[in-house]
């Protein structure tokens, strides 16, 4: 299996289904494809192999694109097959990338003969020659020299044989171009020197057209027709001729012709067509070949999450690299603000490279000076940043639309509305929404959703139901991870979400929270997929997520375990307990490292535990309001006891080198120390108004971030002391749990995830309340809507703009329906399940429903808040719910 600096993830998921495929295992390879998670791709794939030893050779493989250490260490899994118990299968992968040399035990190769036996023997073959001829004195200079020049490397063997094959020259080749030049002169031999002169066909043209195809990847042989102007058996029949003497590579699959490259060729296609055309040019061409059929926009008229075309698989996949190397910069920005091509990015499955590709195009319009040019010349002065924006509203939407296109409109809708009066890009999108989406169709009115722009950056939606989580993440990928039990404490749930936004849940079912024993924290290594829970009784587990079951029970603290920590390459785990000690552990054998680290006075609780990222030291936290730092390898405690709070302190965490740490207290502050020193850096970090329950640290010490009962998230830059825009809210409870990135980026609140660079907080115009919305009411011609709430105000709303109109309290609740909405038949009670019969469009679990002809079911508007009430105006299509703080009004579009 090739990768290549060009793969990703899901280029590796396809190549593992291939291996499969090649081995039989069509239907297992089949069941491959309909998981997006790698993790349960390696999981069948290791099943298919489970009774075979084999070796899988990874070539190639490159740290960019999500692939990196971790995806290699999941790809470890499949040295677990085995034919029989004496022998294993291998796992061999060949990396040029620095950052990925170290993992796994290195292979050391001799170095390549250059004339030896094995050269000799692939030369041979590649020629077709026997060994009596190789032996001739007649051509022994000649393959000498070959050798030579070949350097062993497979690739120059192979068409220096096929070109001494069909060419029976004197004479040998003086470099790898050469040989490729002498194989486009056998295929073209015959056919005149003048024939691309002339316009006719030429192989040494429409190879080097070849120079538009990713390295490692294949084109359909469906696209490659168009692009060579020919018919499919004409082109089949022209790639096989370049396949015989080693030019392309010519696969099938499903009855799809593919073709390939090998990267040397590629490399030498480029470079042919720099001289000749220019690499341009031929993006170019293969923009005008996309849009044939329709254009751009007529892939997005399907509903469903694949195209069973290639062709038409490849060009949406392909798309963003084809206009940005083409030049066609103009092209590519109207597509990205076209909400029919955002929608059909959702529906795909591929927010993640949609995102990625509207930040490379907002970096090439920033970097070459072209941006302001563009937009003035354009009138879209706004463009930019309707860009921007729609790439946060696709993101924000995921977890709330499936693949109807109804659904996705009206998210869509909803999270950019607010700033429709100010850009005519966003505009322009709404009224293309308006005209496109199908029929029913729910258009937002009041503020029915989360706005994008916002801080808010992601939204991970847990459960509907009473959980408790007990920690939450960020890797430097941006991967979040975390973990929850039931309302009884019976299970514990760790779920990870990878940075391409793909969504996994692992639930650990065991004796948690029976008899006497309680569940009181946990970790997760997002490294090793493993857990470690902490009891009241002292009790420590360590489990593999990945296997589902507990390596080790030990029993840890003489009374209860108040937090755990983890190293990041998660080697070792640091528990604290209301016994006042801190136990550092190896989570491979679960045993203590050292001697019970103590040292915190008075009948003291060690309220908090934090790592470094290496493992080799350890932070503690206690009632008496003192952090301590401790080797992890001696035991012993570095320096004095970092003291300044004047409260308990709560929450403790370390930068990934262990010389800062940083402290929550009760004291409502945060303060940061320097470990080697013992010293305080800078003031307290004051805000928050009340106790700091959890902080975390970036990797290099930089930032830190808070969340406090007071239900705020703040970040703070470490260096000035200053608190990085304005306090995080949203939240309805207290902060349970914060994590940060690596970089120190992004920051995480109770699975929502923020900005922290902009730190721009959503703004609240059209929310109105500020308390839970406990009832809602409609007048008779549903053009008002009524609603009270806990905030003791009645609020009287515009249905068309989703305005407030009146602001009264909520003892004049009576007054103000007669006076405003002048109706006495007011419905003011909830109509869970209510249809509309004419439509079959009803509420249904808190969504928006319609009942298609056929008896299916797509969602028409799914909402981020349980609705607690709801009020449906059949004759003129209005529906007004109750969602926590939030009234809101959707109109029904026939």
């Amino acid at each position: 299996m090739s990768l290549g600096k060009d793969a990703n993830v899901g280029r590796l998921i396809e190549q593992l289904c291939i291996a499969v495929e090649a081995s039989g295992g069509n239907q297992a390879a089949g069941k491959m494809r309909e998981q997006s998670e790698l993790s349960r791709v390696l999981t069948k794939m290791r099943a298919w192999f489970n009774t075979r030893v084999c070796l899988f050779i990874i070539d190639d493989v490159w740290a960019m694109n999500g692939i990196d250490a971790c995806i290699l260490q999941k790809l470890s899994i499949l040295a677990d097959t085995a034919g029989d118990s004496r022998e294993r299968s291998r796992l061999l992968y060949s990396t040029r990338d620095s950052e990925l040399k170290q993992v796994g035990k290195r292979v050391t190769f001799e170095p390549r003969e250059r004339e030896g036996s094995d050269s000799v023997h692939m030369l041979m073959l590649a020629s077709g020659a026997n060994p009596e001829e190789a032996n001739d004195p007649r051509f022994k200079e000649a393959v000498r020299e070959i050798l030579k020049l070949c350097a062993g490397l497979p690739l120059a063997l192979n068409v220096a044989g096929t070109s001494v094959s069909e060419s029976p020259r004197d004479g040998y080749l003086l470099s790898l171009d050469a040989t490729l030049h002498a194989s486009l002169e056998i295929v073209e031999s015959g056919m005149g020197s003048d024939a691309e002169r002339l316009g006719q066909f030429s192989f040494r043209k429409v190879h080097r057209s070849l120079c538009v195809m990713k390295k490692q990847d294949g084109m359909p042989l469906s696209l490659v027709r168009e692009l060579w102007e020919m018919d499919y058996e004409s082109a089949e029949k022209y790639a096989k001729q370049m396949e015989r003497v080693g030019l392309v590579d010519l696969h099938y699959d499903k009855d799809c012709g593919w073709v390939r490259m090998h990267d040397l060729t590629h490399d030498f296609a480029v470079q042919e067509a720099q001289k000749e055309d220019s690499v341009t040019f031929w993006y170019k061409k293969l923009a005008d070949v996309c849009r044939q059929g329709g254009g751009l926009l007529a892939m997005t008229t399907s509903e469903g999450r694949e195209s069973k075309d290639a062709r038409e698989k490849y060009v949406f996949e392909n798309i963003y690299r084809v206009l940005k190397q083409g030049g066609c910069v103009e092209e590519l920005k109207n597509l990205f603000l076209s909400a029919r091509w955002v929608k059909a990015v959702i529906q795909r499955g591929s927010v993640w490279q949609y995102e990625e590709a509207v930040k490379d195009l907002n970096r090439l319009l920033g970097n070459t000076g072209g941006s302001e040019s563009l937009l003035r010349d354009t009138g879209e002065e706004d463009s930019v940043y309707a860009m921007e924006l729609m790439m946060r509203a696709a993101r924000l939407s995921v977890p709330f639309c499936g693949e109807s296109s109804a659904g996705i409109y009206f998210q869509l809708y909803g999270r950019i509305k607010h700033r429709a009066s100010e850009l005519g890009s966003v505009q322009r999108i709404l009224e293309e929404i308006e005209e496109h989406a199908p029929r029913p169709w729910v258009r937002p009115v009041s503020e029915c959703v989360g706005r994008a722009g916002g801080s808010l950056v992601e939204h991970i939606v847990l459960p509907n139901t009473p959980i408790t989580v007990y920690e939450v993440g960020m890797d430097s990928t941006g991967g979040v991870y975390g973990h929850y039990s039931n309302p009884g404490d019976t299970r514990i749930t760790v779920f990870t979400q990878s940075p391409d936004k793909e969504m996994k849940m692992t639930e650990l079912s065991n004796d948690f929270g029976t008899g006497s024993r309680k569940l009181t924290c946990g970790c997760v290594s997002m490294s090793k997929r493993y857990a470690v829970i902490g009891y009241d009784d002292g009790t420590l587990q360590f489990w593999s997520v990945s296997e589902k079951k507990v390596l080790w029970s030990v029993c840890g603290h003489e009374s209860r375990v108040c937090s755990v920590a983890m190293s990041g390459d998660g080697k070792r785990a640091v528990s604290g307990s209301n016994d006042e000690s801190v136990r550092v552990w190896d989570v491979d054998t679960g045993l203590q490292i050292g001697d019970a680290l103590t040292g915190h006075t008075e009948v003291v609780v060690v309220y908090s535990v934090a790592m470094s990222g290496d493992g080799k030291r350890a932070v503690s936290g206690s009632r008496d309001g003192s952090v301590r730092v401790w080797d992890v390898d001696t035991g012993l405690q570095i320096g004095d006891a970092l003291t300044g709070h004047t409260g308990g302190v709560a929450s403790v965490a370390m930068s990934g080198d262990g010389k800062r740490a940083v402290s929550g207290s009760w004291d409502e502050s945060v303060r940061v120390w320097d470990v080697d020193t013992g010293l305080q850096i800078g003031d307290a970090l004051t805000g928050h108004t009340g106790v700091v329950s959890h902080v975390a640290m970036s990797g290099d010490g930089k930032r830190a971030v808070s969340g406090s009962r007071d239900r705020s998230v703040r970040v703070w830059d470490v260096d000035t002391g200053l608190q990085i825009g304005d306090a995080l809210t949203g939240q309805t409870g207290p902060v349970t749990s914060v994590g940060m990135s690596g970089d120190g980026k992004r920051a995480d609140k109770s699975v929502r995830v923020w900005d922290v660079d902009t730190g721009l907080q959503i703004g609240d115009a059209l929310t109105g309340h500020t308390g839970l919305v406990t009832s809602v009411g409609m007048s008779g011609d549903g053009k008002r809507a009524v609603s009270g709430s806990w905030d003791k105000s009645v609020r009287v709303w515009d249905v068309e703009k989703g305005s407030t109109v009146h602001l009264g309290k909520l003892k004049d609740w009576r007054d103000i329906v007669e006076r405003f909405l002048n109706a006495e038949n007011l419905r003011a009670v909830s109509r869970t399940g209510h249809r509309h019969k004419r439509l079959k469009v009803f509420e249904s679990g808190g969504n928006i429903v319609h009942e298609r002809e056929n008896g299916s079911e797509a969602v028409l508007a799914q909402l981020e808040i349980p609705v607690n009430r709801w009020e449906v105006d059949d004759n003129h299509g209005v529906f007004v719910a109750a969602a926590g703080k939030r009234v809101v009004i959707m109109k029904l579009v026939v």
